[in-house]
């Protein structure tokens, strides 16, 4: 039997085949084969073999038992994942066909650098981003919008939403409508919250904003694939404070997911140029010009690794700096 992973928990997974759910576990034979395969590319393992959203083959004992085996893991459409600390790889959602990035206009603070992060991550992942800016009733609409200008004349799609007045909240439901999506987003800018607004009934916990700091305090544990009444599925997702790229290829380069620098990239005189330091930079020179948005430059820069004290990939520079903070206490 073929289904879906709808939920991941400790090593079990609940997959819907059809109208029904079987718990099932991974074979150990799967677990052996993508031991030998890493150990033969090298690659760092992922956290979880099997993730939500993936399609997989199961076996059930008897044909009316509700537990089951993964017998085998279909390929891959899309993978959206993050790099974590310790440098293995986590997918936190397969097969996804929309990454829905929501911020907040204020409590906690819009940042921009996050949502490049965010928006090249699903452009290496080959998945369609939207960005949802929500608690549109505690700014105005204007400033907002203004800031959001930029991202708008890239050619993203952005929604403003308010579960307070209602506003946005049809069309974000209709830009969902029939698509497997998943929500993403730092904590405590209201993605449960808004959650329950697209689909009332929806039993997800949610939680406010520490007023003294501005940060959401964590309420989603675990990602979950939620079946929608209007069509599709959606992933509620951890809230993430850290991301990394995943899926960007060190060979394609980090600037082909910046739509903006596409057009001047063949321009430059070397081939491998890193638009930092080499001469003759077409997209350098459309920096200068005015052509490129120098916030999203360096969010490029910072993203890349170039911005000195901030390489934002480096977690071993960062494991070492606490290890050297705690040897001196």
């Amino acid at each position: 039997m073929e289904g879906i992973v709808i939920k991941s928990r400790s090593g079990a997974y609940e997959v819907q085949v059809g109208n029904r759910c079987y718990t099932c576990t991974v074979r150990h034979h799967l677990i052996e084969e993508e031991k030998r395969r890493l150990d033969e590319t090298k690659e760092m393992p992922y956290v979880e073999l099997i993730a939500v959203g993936d399609r997989v083959r199961i076996s059930t004992s008897t044909p009316t038992e509700g537990n089951g085996y993964i017998e085998a893991c279909l390929p891959r459409e899309t993978q959206f994942g993050r790099i974590r600390m310790d440098g293995w790889r986590q997918v936190i959602v397969a097969n996804l066909e929309m990454l829905l990035i929501i911020f907040a206009a204020r409590h906690p603070t819009l940042k921009l650098r996050m949502l490049d992060r965010f928006l090249v991550t699903a452009e290496a992942s080959d998945v369609e981003p939207v960005i949802c800016i929500n608690k549109i009733d505690l700014a105005k609409l204007e400033n907002v919008q203004r800031e959001l200008k930029l991202y708008e004349e890239l050619g993203y799609k952005v929604v403003y939403t308010s579960i307070v007045t209602g506003e946005g909240v049809d069309e974000l439901r209709e830009t969902m409508k029939d698509k497997i999506s998943a929500i993403v987003g730092s904590s405590g800018v209201g993605k449960s919250s808004l959650l329950n607004a697209l689909q009332p009934g929806l039993q997800l916990r949610t939680g406010e904003v520490d007023a003294r700091i501005h940060k959401g305090r964590h309420t989603t544990t675990e990602v979950m694939l939620l079946p929608l009444e209007f069509g599709g599925f959606v992933a509620d997702t951890p809230g993430i404070r850290t991301l990394g790229l995943l899926e960007v290829d060190d060979e394609q380069g980090l600037d082909i997911h910046f739509p903006e620098m596409r057009p001047y990239i063949p321009e430059c005189k070397f081939a491998a140029c890193t638009h930092q330091h080499e001469p003759e930079c077409a997209v350098k020179s459309a920096v200068e010009t005015g052509l490129i948005n120098p916030l999203r430059y360096q969010s490029y820069l910072r993203i890349s690794g170039f911005k000195e004290g901030r390489y934002e990939r480096n977690s071993d520079k960062r494991r070492s700096d606490r290890n050297t903070r705690r040897r001196k206490r």
